[in-house]
């Protein structure tokens, strides 16, 4: 997903010769769930953004139910790749979301996002400080790397946070936090808010601006996607040469001290996890990221043993929370989810792992709810347990 304008968004519109390839070499969350019409699959929701783009001007009023087909899509990617023409639908279907935007007409539950986002610095309107759990990591400001951990992390899964934080400590690497994090409004952007990105963010770009670290590490890919592909190029200027990768490509660097514990490493398995393990493909880390083997292989380097989904990699298929999905349509959202679960089923595994919080929160709600006997983990919380 690109930040792309409404004349290049029309170009790439016009490149779909309507093959009807979409649903057919992929699964999008929405086209089996949906009775598989038409405005569920990729075609037809360019179909409903040409639509929006042309008439827009004449103050069409747009029904419920095309506002459904759009802000259902969770932005997962999949389509762009089974495109044989390579069109970037996700950047296409986040305009159409845009123009609604603009029409004030999208979901309550994204302008209660905005809203926290403004007054609160997150999403969910959590009024507690974002680093209350490590205030030392804010006063180190001479480190040259600055551990961004995103929402998420701390807000709904600070285990994931602060296993990151041990992690680092462990390889004797000296971090920090930004002064003025708030999150990175990359829901902004793919929920048609894009307008509001330099608004929100002002405060923590300008934290990076004014004390620049060589890098700065990322737990969740929704964040270092936002940072890589979403900022626009003003944005981007403020940390250019900074550079920003996420925690599994840090830990690429770290195989050979993994490697050292890696008798350890399988004793403790046995005692901290059922088996068969296997590997979720976060859409942010490897469709939006290209991140597909760091995470394999820091598991072979250790002698994890884990499976794989029948579709995994750039084909993996959507956990289905993404681009404000969970928010607005949960049932569907849910349901998407609930497909990944029989998959995980009918191959027999017993623990999700994985390396996006969000994710990880999405699998967790849905098991509890359905009452699955699943264990869901993050990578860095599988390796806390394991070295320490």
């Amino acid at each position: 997903m690109k930040n792309l304008n409404e004349k290049q968004i029309l170009g790439i519109i016009w490149k779909c010769n309507l093959c009807g390839f979409c649903p057919k070499d992929f699964e999008c969350p929405g086209f089996d769930l949906e009775t598989r019409w038409e405005s569920s699959m990729a075609r037809g929701r360019i179909s409903i953004v040409h639509a929006i783009m042309q008439n827009n001007e004449l103050g069409f009023q747009y029904s419920p139910l095309a506002k459904e087909r759009l802000f259902s899509c969770t932005g997962c990617g999949h389509c762009f790749y089974a495109c044989p023409s390579g069109i970037d639908i996700p950047s296409i279907i986040t305009l159409g979301k845009k123009k609604l935007v603009d029409a004030n007409n999208y979901p309550e539950t994204h302008k209660l996002i905005l809203d926290n986002i403004k007054q609160y610095g997150n999403p969910f309107g959590e009024t507690s400080p974002r680093d209350s759990a490590w205030p030392e990591l804010k006063s180190n400001t001479e480190a040259n790397t600055v551990y961004f951990p995103g929402c998420m992390a701390i807000y709904r899964l600070p285990e994931v946070a602060l296993d990151t934080i041990a992690l680092f400590n462990k390889f004797g690497e000296n971090i920090r936090v930004l002064q003025n994090e708030t999150c990175c409004s990359g829901v902004l952007y793919r929920t048609g808010h894009s307008t509001q990105l330099e608004e929100v963010t002002k405060s923590m770009i300008n934290d990076i601006n004014n004390n620049p670290p060589e890098r700065i590490i990322f737990t969740c890919p929704g964040c270092l996607e936002t940072f890589k592909e979403i900022y626009g190029s003003e944005l981007k200027e403020k940390f250019k040469g900074i550079e920003l990768i996420h925690f599994s490509e840090y830990l690429i660097d770290k195989l050979t001290d993994l490697k050292n514990n890696s008798d350890e490493i399988a004793a403790r398995l046995e005692n901290i996890l059922e088996k068969p393990i296997i590997w979720h493909d976060p859409c942010h880390l490897a469709r939006g990221l290209g991140i597909y083997e760091e995470p394999r292989r820091i598991l072979d380097t250790l002698n994890i043993p884990y499976i794989e989904f029948e579709y995994n990699r750039e084909n993996a298929n959507c956990c289905g929370s993404g681009s404000g999905v969970r928010s607005a349509y949960p049932e569907f959202s849910e349901e998407v989810t609930a497909q990944r679960l029989e998959e995980i089923k009918q191959l027999g595994a017993k623990t999700i792992l994985t390396a996006c919080p969000f994710c990880e929160y999405q699998y967790k709600a849905v098991i509890e709810k359905n009452g699955v006997a699943l264990e869901v983990l993050d990578l860095n919380s599988l390796l806390t347990k394991l070295l320490f």
